[in-house]
C-alpha cells in the first residue's frame, strides 16, 4: 500500500521547506497540506479539491502526481463528503462586508416591493377588460388589413393582430460560466465551434483567491464554449448556477447554448 501523505512529507523535507514555503508556492493553505501529509482528507472540502490539491502538491515537489490519485481514489474517495464552498473559500465579514451585506438586503426589500406593485397593477387592469375597437378604412381588393384593439382600460399593453403569420423572434439565452480554480491552472475559453485563429474570449493563469470564492465571470456567449485546461483536475466550472466537476483526465470541455457541459474527445 503507497502512503500518500509519508510520500509528499519526505519529499518536501528531503528538499528543506516548510508547509508555509509549499503553501506560498502551490497557493494551497498550510492546514490542508498538513491534512495531506496526514492522511486526514476528511478535513478537505471533498474529493475533487482533494485530487486537485494532491496533484498540484505532488507535482511542486517533483512526485508523480498519478500513483497517489490512484491510491486516494481507491482507499479514501468514496468517503461521504460534500462540497463546501465556505470551507474552500471562508468568507472573511468585516465592517465594510456587513455593510454591503446590509445594502444588498435594502435592495432586495426594494426590488420585491417593485415586484409586489407591478403584479397588483396588472390585477387591477385585468378587472376591466373593456375595449373598443378603431373603426377601420375603405381598402382595396387585395389589401392586408391589421386589426389594432386598443385597451380602453388597461394600461399595461394593447393588442395587435394582422392577417398574415407572426413572426417569431425568439433567441437562445446566453450561458452563464464561472470558473473556479482548485490549484494554479492556465484555462483558454473560446466560444463554441469558433477557429483557433480567433482571439479567445478568455485566457489566463488562475489560482484560487479567497477574496473572490464567487470565481471568474467569463463574458457571455450565445453559442455556448469550449474550455481548455494545461491540467486537469484542476478547476470546477459554474454552468447557469450548477456546479459542473471535470473529470480527473478532462482537458477539454465544451459547452452547448442550453448549457450542457461534455468532455471533448
Amino acid at each position: 500500500m503507497l502512503e500518500i501523505g509519508s510520500s509528499l512529507r519526505s519529499a518536501r523535507e528531503g528538499r528543506g521547506l516548510s508547509l508555509d514555503d509549499a503553501a506560498e508556492a502551490t497557493k494551497i493553505r498550510p492546514a490542508y497540506l498538513a491534512a495531506i501529509e496526514d492522511e486526514a482528507f476528511e478535513r478537505l472540502p471533498g474529493p475533487t479539491y482533494a485530487r486537485g490539491f494532491l496533484r498540484a502538491y505532488a507535482e511542486f515537489l517533483g512526485v508523480d502526481a498519478q500513483p497517489l490519485i490512484d491510491e486516494f481514489s481507491e482507499r479514501f474517495a468514496t468517503a461521504p463528503w460534500e462540497l463546501d464552498e465556505d470551507v474552500m473559500f471562508p468568507r472573511r465579514r468585516g465592517p465594510r462586508a456587513e455593510a454591503r451585506a446590509s445594502r444588498a438586503s435594502g435592495m432586495i426589500v426594494v426590488a420585491i416591493a417593485g415586484i409586489v406593485a407591478v403584479a397588483v397593477l396588472v390585477v387591477i387592469a385585468s378587472t376591466y377588460p373593456s375595449t373598443r375597437e378603431t373603426p377601420l378604412p375603405a381598402t382595396d381588393a387585395g389589401t392586408t388589413v391589421v386589426t389594432v384593439t386598443e385597451a380602453a382600460v388597461n394600461p399595461v399593453a394593447t393588442a395587435v393582430t394582422a392577417a398574415t403569420e407572426p413572426q417569431t423572434t425568439a433567441q437562445q439565452a446566453p450561458v452563464t460560466l464561472r470558473l473556479k480554480p482548485l490549484a494554479q491552472v492556465t484555462v483558454t475559453v473560446r466560444a463554441l465551434d469558433e477557429p483557433d485563429a480567433i482571439p479567445p474570449i478568455f485566457q489566463e493563469e488562475i489560482e484560487p483567491d479567497e477574496d473572490a470564492p464567487q470565481g471568474i465571470l467569463v463574458p457571455r456567449s450565445t453559442t455556448g464554449y469550449s474550455v481548455r485546461l494545461d491540467r486537469p483536475g484542476t478547476l470546477v466550472l459554474e454552468v447557469n448556477g450548477k456546479q459542473v466537476v471535470p473529470g480527473e483526465s478532462d482537458t477539454l470541455l465544451t459547452i452547448d447554448p442550453d448549457g450542457r457541459v461534455a468532455a471533448a474527445e
